[in-house]
């Protein structure tokens, strides 16, 4: 089972219930309220939120973990909240004060909190809160941590050990890495087992079930198991009743389907890849797969089996994306087209896609990627009409996509022609991609950088802290008399005054005077002897402390950790000036008044003198290292208080790095150091560090000996690099050694370099340099540079690309301006090695020689001339020549100045007005390169012959008339002056001076607000002005119940503001207002009135509505229904209106369902969605304002109330029988609330796909247009919802007439009998249900009568038949359509007939009206523009009429709705109302009846 973690409950498995603290402030807290996040608590702390505000909240918390032991655990948390919460991080039982473990880590650009826990062990094994708090509230939500151990962990083994030793063994848990021998070392054994026994007797009551309770086992088997299996499951654990069972497993099966919906914990998938995840089995491997990556797919998933937690993986998604998506390329037929893109990170190559297919490097595409891998580029070469398409680009989960648009030839005379290869390249994003990839490599170095900068500054910090720690002293020796059980004797105790109660005084530990360091013969004798060896000597305790240590290696196999305490406990060094203090260690020598002096071992393989190498550490607290001239003495301990040879084992490390043991025979001496340089005697202190790791301090009384130092040699501290040089130009190679004063020498290609050769070699201390003052080609080549044995090596590669002279180079790329109609020339110089190409471009394109373009070219320079320039030349120059060791390019501008083109319309009318007309227009669309000058207008009066010359004005496209009379119409010419000439000009239609133009009529004014003296209005202005400036306002009022209006302001003295203050008013009255707008022309139409206010002061807003319910709710609507507010003088006054709003579950925001208030305490909320969640609330409204809003208690969900499905038509057809070829048709109305599912099965299998469903609220419909035999069975449909399900099954039999049988024969077995024989019908293979018929006739009678029906088989016997009669019998296949044709028998019998008058009537053959299918006009070729419509038509015969299909690429489209098909008296057609390039291909059209088939086909070409 694969699953994303995260924690399910609120409080996680070990966590407790609240602490005090936090159940008191809970209690201060007041409000729960429910996250969108299942699993978070938030608590309000204040009632009413102020606007805008809101408590914190998760987006994302964090997820349950669980870690490998020495593995990075990581917490993430997104919050949400206004103002901004603050986040915190803690723990349920212990401590997080250690940075170095717990990290707390904020990325702002994500809004995302870390909590990282650096090599996690079993002590960081908890559940971990985060909180998130503001001043309105707090969330809070919980994670666990589980940690899984790896291996033996000793320091909880011997706390275990303690525990049991003392009688407080968890009996719940003992760990099975635990190793017997520290149990039975510490435990009798005897007791062990009573203990494991009684562990036994636990685990068989916690297995006691309750009588009726099944196992918890039995779901997760049943859940997963097949149904036929199920009797099998219930008879293993003891279920007998069956109904209840199913009943529970049904909700199970709900309830984890409801789990993995809600919360998101489990991760649903399948066998197919159909989902979006899906889990494969390869051999012994599961291969676990996600598609259509996104952003949140990444996180930490987790494997769980049988709800244990195997594996977890922390899944990362590349955060690349572009910088620069790939933009819509315009090319041209035969011409190359161009992609480009830049990324956010380096890519080493992204994924190409063309018309959903993966583009490889090859002829027709390029793939690029710059050195940086920032700029990844696609050419498509030699672009045709099947090359245009969306392109894309992909990297990571990033994509985008871009059309090329490939334009076709537009010259007539090329049509039909292969076209001439085009050089030039379409595309490009015009941008600067190399700068970009520039700016983003140096963003993204500054990055790296800062992360090494703060990784070298956290390693600094922490060598700092080591530094400091192994320099600080051991803690000082309190003498807790109480804890001292170390020692030598069983018992000893060392009081705070230092003194020793024992003979010979206890040992003290460092663990905060607890000492851990008891020997084996302590924990065994101090239980079994008592106090009776308190009174022995040291001497003997050491004895057996060393006989228990030697039985316990032996039986251990040498545990070096339990052997490590076992020594300590027995090593003494007393001090006699240091009363009774120790450390508990022999090796720790503090409070030694004399130095050390080296330790001295007697080994009789090792020759006197020979040097061993030892490191130690100096006062200063730096490494050294010494060397000792002899062999090392034995240890001597001096002892006033003890006996001397007493032994004593330690251990140390020899010169070739092994651990070896040795044993002093006596006490130890004093350190003394020899120094040839210092005054004897002169003390000095040091720290060392001793075998077992623990820092101590000793004094030295001499001078140290010369530390030996061995020289590693000379090593490089930076090597040469490889480096790119221009011909001509300097070049320089520089490597670094570690010493200042070791001579090199440098080679090129293996041959050793000289300073006659031209090179400059130098050295500066360590740095050593080859500079070249002027590269040429032979200076190509591999560099090497030795010293004292060691070498570096680097290419230097000589390059020669194109350039430019720098004068040359600004000189070209001046602009070069030139008048139509004239020539000039473009010149470049340049330097380069030989081949060079040369190419001239112009606006991108590149140019060729032709009647107006020249290109010259030679070794050194290049010219194009280019004649008759015209305006559209005006554009970009460049030049690029290209080696073989680069490209270079050179840009110029070329400016064609000509005169300027004619002003462009509409004429915009600003102003007119009797005395004025003010006209406005737009400036030229190309001003022939110069700016415009002036603007030269005339008029003409209409209805005149003259142009009134009106002169020059400057280059403002606007001009005012004032020269112009009152109703008299204008016509303007308007012409552009720059230094280049004059435009052509551009002539304006008739405009008239002082048309009256009234404005419009304005907005009903606006109550702002209203009191008992005054009433304050505001509106707006008239939409249309009436061509000139609103001059000013009249307003008007009316009391209500008069029909006469009155000015609010003098009619002479307009309002210039929209707005005014009515003071002339009667407290009490109601009034309304209309409003007037002025221009040149005179006043509008009034406006509308405004609303009746009462002139008084503002009421006090309603209280919240009562009783707020709801009445009635369905799929799309819900009724509800409340009471008045109640009213409270100076408080609340009375309710005049009510808003409703609604809110759906996942929304923050309120939708207002009535724009104006109502006055009913009913409404009906239409409009909703199905099934969704909604919360609804009620404010009451009056003058005063709104009220506070009323709120359901529980959201609504928009569904009816529940009911199960039924099916409700009372006649339900169980069985239909349907011709092939026609439809099959069925409809069920249903009744069930909610919406129920609703499935089709047909024989219990789902339905194909050929196979129509429709689906409604109250029905559902199954529709098969074009029925075969193959679609008879048992169609059922299941309606389900919540309260149940119901389903109802239709037999539908799909046949046809059937084909009558075979060959009839008869046969006489017995006299008197006839058996009838004929051949099946071959239709009875396909028909179950076909029956047959028999039917006889005799001479004596002229009717048939049935003598046999629904035979099954294909014999028949007629009895009865007399002798002397003749005997016809006719044979019927019967099925549930009808019946099929006769097939006749031959004559049976002879009949006894008289001489009769016999008439020879000529015979006439009977005409057979009957043909084979077959075409008259059969179907043409069709090639039909893209959007237009395709009609496809043929004539067709036969009798009977034959069934008609039309194929598209072999597949039918009788049933396909984008097909218009009929079959009119033969005449048979396909209409395709819009083409499109799907409809391409090939179209046949199939007949058929019983006499044959034919068959005609045509291809249909979509052209663009």
């Amino acid at each position: 089972m694969w699953k994303k973690s995260k924690v399910t409950d609120q409080t996680a498995t070990g966590q407790g219930g609240p602490s005090e603290a936090e159940q008191e402030e809970e209690k201060k807290a007041g409000i729960k309220k429910r996250s969108k996040v299942p699993g978070v608590m938030i608590t309000q702390f204040i009632e009413v939120l102020p606007e805008g505000k809101s408590t914190p909240d998760f987006l994302r918390k964090p997820i349950a973990l669980t870690i490998q032991e020495g593995k990075l655990a990581i917490f993430k948390a997104n919050v949400c909240g206004d103002p901004k919460p603050e986040v915190t991080w803690g723990r349920a039982k212990g401590d997080m004060s250690d940075t170095e473990t717990f990290q707390k880590k904020y990325d702002e650009a994500t809004g995302e909190y870390t909590l990282e826990i650096h090599r996690v062990s079993g002590e960081e094994a908890d559940t971990y809160k985060c909180y998130a708090i503001n001043e309105y509230g707090k969330a809070i939500c919980t994670a666990a941590l589980n940690v899984i151990e790896v291996g033996f962990k000793k320091k909880k083994a011997m706390e275990q050990l303690e525990d049991i030793g003392r009688g407080r063994v968890n009996q719940n848990f003992i760990r099975p890495c635990v190793r017997p021998s520290f149990v039975l070392g510490s435990v009798d054994p005897a007791e062990f087992r009573k203990l494991l026994r009684k562990r036994k007797g636990v685990d068989k009551e916690e297995a006691v079930k309750e009588p009726g309770e099944i196992d918890e086992r039995f779901w997760e088997i049943i859940m997963s198991a097949d149904r036929k299996d199920y009797e099998r499951i219930c008879a293993e654990f003891g279920v007998k009743d069956f109904r209840v069972m199913l009943k529970k497993l049904s909700e199970k099966k709900k309830e984890r389907q409801e789990e993995q919906a809600k919360d998101g914990v489990m991760i649903p998938y399948s066998d197919e890849e159909e989902m979006k995840h899906s889990l494969k089995t390869v051999g012994k491997k599961l291969i676990f797969s996600v598609r259509d990556l996104k952003a949140e797919d990444a996180g930490l998933y987790q494997v769980d089996v049988e709800e244990v937690n195997l594996f977890s993986t922390d899944f990362k998604i590349p955060t690349v994306d572009f910088i620069v998506k790939i933009q819509e390329v315009k090319a041209k037929e035969r011409e190359d087209a161009m992609f480009e893109c830049v990324l956010s990170q380096p890519w080493p190559r992204i994924k190409w896609m063309g018309k959903n297919a993966t583009l490889e490097e090859g002829e027709k595409y390029t793939i690029t990627v710059s050195e940086d891998k920032l700029i990844h580029r696609l050419l498509i070469k030699d672009c045709s009409q099947l090359d245009k398409g969306i392109y894309s680009a992909a990297a990571g989960i990033k994509t985008c996509s871009a059309w090329l648009i490939v334009e076709a030839d537009s010259d007539p005379a090329s049509h039909g022609k292969k076209k001439t290869r085009k050089t030039t390249q379409a595309g490009g994003t015009g941008l600067d991609l190399g700068k970009l990839a520039q700016e983003q490599q140096e963003k993204l170095a500054k990055e790296r950088q800062e992360q090494i900068d703060a990784a070298n500054k956290a390693r600094a910090e922490e060598e700092r802290l080591a530094r400091e720690a192994l320099l600080a002293p051991p803690p000082p020796d309190t003498g807790d008399g109480d804890s001292g059980e170390g020692g030598d004797s069983g018992e000893g105790k060392d009081t705070g005054d230092g003194k020793n109660k024992s003979k010979s005084g206890s040992n003290k530990s460092n663990d905060g005077g607890k000492s851990v360091g008891k020997s084996v013969g302590e924990m065994k004798d101090s239980e079994k002897e008592g106090d009776d060896k308190k009174n022995k000597k040291s001497t003997d305790d050491s004895d057996k402390g060393k006989d228990a240590e030697k039985e316990r290696d032996d039986k251990y196999k040498k545990s070096t950790d339990v052997s490590d305490k076992g020594k300590g406990a027995s090593n003494n060094d007393i001090d006699p000036n240091a009363n009774g203090e120790g450390d508990g260690d022999s090796k720790g020598r503090k409070g030694h008044t004399g130095p050390l002096i080296p330790d001295t071992v007697i080994d009789p393989n090792v020759k006197s003198g020979t040097g061993e190498t030892e490191e130690y550490i100096d006062a200063a607290g730096m490494h050294s290292v010494r060397t000792r001239q002899g062999p090392l003495l034995k240890d001597t301990v001096i002892d006033p208080n003890g006996q001397s040879g007493t032994g004593e084992t330690e251990e140390y490390t020899d010169a070739s790095g092994k651990h070896s043991e040795r044993t002093r025979q006596g006490p130890l001496l004093k350190d003394t150091v020899i120094d040839p340089n210092a005054q004897s005697g002169t003390g000095e202190t040091e720290q060392y560090t001793d075998v077992s790791g623990k820092c101590s301090e000793r004094t030295r009384q001499g001078p140290l000996l010369k530390d030996t130092v061995i020289d590693p040699g000379v090593q490089f501290v930076s090597g040469l690099s490889n480096i790119h040089a221009l011909i001509g130009q300097p070049a320089e190679l520089m490597c670094k050694l570690s010493n200042d004063n070791c001579e090199g020498t440098w080679y090129r290609n293996s041959k050793k370099l000289t300073a006659d050769d031209g090179h400059i070699m130098s050295r500066d201390g360590a740095n050593h340099k080859l500079v070249i003052n002027r590269c040429q080609e032979e200076d190509s080549g591999k560099y090497r540079f030795e010293a004292d044995g060691r070498k570096t090596e680097a290419m230097l590669n000589v390059e020669d690309p194109p350039r430019f002279d720098p004068d040359d180079l600004s000189a070209f790329s001046q602009p070069v301006i030139v008048k139509v109609g004239n020539s000039t020339t473009f010149k470049l110089p340049f330097v380069g090695r030989e081949p060079m190409k040369i190419q001239w471009y112009r606006k991108g394109e590149e140019l060729l020689d032709d009647n107006t373009t020249k290109i010259e070219k030679s070794f050194t320079q290049s010219r194009l001339l280019l004649s008759k320039c015209q305006r559209k030349d005006t554009g970009e120059i460049k030049i690029k020549l290209k080696n073989e060791h680069g490209t270079m390019e050179a840009i110029s501008r070329l400016i064609v100045l000509d005169k300027p083109t004619a002003p462009q319309g509409p004429v915009e009318v600003l102003e007119s007005t009797a005395s004025c007309i003010h006209i406005k227009w737009r400036a030229p669309k190309d001003d022939g390169g110069c700016p415009v000058i002036n603007y030269n207008l005339e008029r003409q009066q209409v209805g005149r012959n003259t142009w009134k010359k009106l002169g020059d004005i400057p280059g403002v496209p606007e001009y005012k008339d004032n020269d112009v009379e009152h109703g008299r119409k204008y016509c303007y010419r308007i012409r552009v002056v720059t230094e280049e000439g004059v435009s052509e000009m551009m002539e304006t239609d008739d405009l008239t001076a002082g048309t009256l133009a009234f404005p419009s009529s304005p907005a009903p004014p606006k109550v702002a607000s209203a009191f008992n003296n005054c009433i304050n209005l505001t509106w707006s202005t008239p939409t249309d002005t009436g061509e000139s400036r609103i001059l000013g306002y009249n307003l008007e009022k009316r009391k209500k119940g008069s029909n006469l209006w009155s000015p609010v302001n003098p009619t002479d003295e307009p309002i210039q503001e929209k707005k005014r203050a009515v003071t002339d008013v009667v407290a009490g009255n109601e009034y309304e207002f209309r409003v007037y707008a002025i221009n040149v022309s005179g006043l509008s139409e009034p406006s509308s009135p405004s609303e009746f206010i009462f002139a008084k002061d503002p009421k006090n807003p309603p209280g919240k509505v009562e009783d707020l319910k709801v009445a009635d709710t369905s799929y799309t609507a819900l009724s509800l229904s409340w009471n008045k507010p109640t009213e409270e003088v100076g408080v609340q006054d009375e309710a005049k209106g009510y808003f409703i709003e609604v809110r759906q579950a996942e929304c923050i925001d309120w939708t207002r369902c009535n724009v104006t208030p109502i006055i009913l305490t009913t409404f009906t909320v239409k409009s909703l969605k199905a099934m969704a969640m909604y919360w609804i609330r009620v404010i009451a409204i009056n003058d005063g304002g709104e009220g506070v809003p009323q709120d359901l208690d529980n959201y609504i969900l928009a569904m009816p109330p529940p009911v199960r499905p039924c099916f409700t038509d009372n006649k339900m057809k169980s069985f239909m029988v349907v011709r092939a070829g026609n439809s099959v048709r069925i409809l069920l109305n249903f009744e069930a609330s909610p919406w129920p599912e609703v499935t089709w099965l047909k024989d219990d299998v789902p339905l194909l796909k050929r196979v129509n469903i429709s689906n409604s609220e109250s029905s559902s419909q199954l529709l098969i247009t074009s029925s075969e035999r193959s679609d008879s069975g048992i169609y059922t449909i299941v309606v389900k919802n919540l309260v149940g399900q119901e389903s109802f099954s239709v037999e539908v039999r799909v046949t046809d007439d059937p084909k009558p049988p075979g060959p009839v024969e008869l046969e006489e077995n017995v006299p008197g009998t006839v058996t009838v024989i004929w051949e099946p019908s071959p239709d009875e293979k396909r028909d179950d249900h076909l029956h047959y018929s028999v039917s006889k006739r005799d001479s004596t009678k002229g009717s048939w009568s049935t003598v046999a029906d629904r035979l099954f088989n294909n014999k028949f016997t007629a009895c009865n038949i007399m002798p002397g009669r003749e005997y016809h019998f006719r044979v019927y296949a019967k099925n549930d359509m009808g019946m099929s044709a006769p097939s006749e028998s031959p004559t049976w019998g002879s009949e006894r007939r008289k001489d009769t008058f016999v008439v020879n009537m000529p015979a006439y053959k009977t005409c057979d009206l009957r043909t084979a299918p077959a075409f008259l006009v059969p179907l043409r070729q069709h090639t039909a523009p893209k959007g237009y419509e395709c009609y496809m038509s043929c004539a067709i015969k036969g009798n009977p009429k034959p069934r008609v299909t039309w194929y598209r690429n072999n597949i039918s489209l009788n049933t396909n709705t984008n097909y218009l098909i009929t079959n009119i008296c033969g005449v048979c057609s396909l209409l395709i109302l819009r083409v499109t390039p799907k409809d391409w291909g090939e179209y046949n059209i199939q007949i058929e009846s019983a006499l044959g088939r034919a068959e005609s086909s045509t291809k249909l070409t979509v052209r663009e």
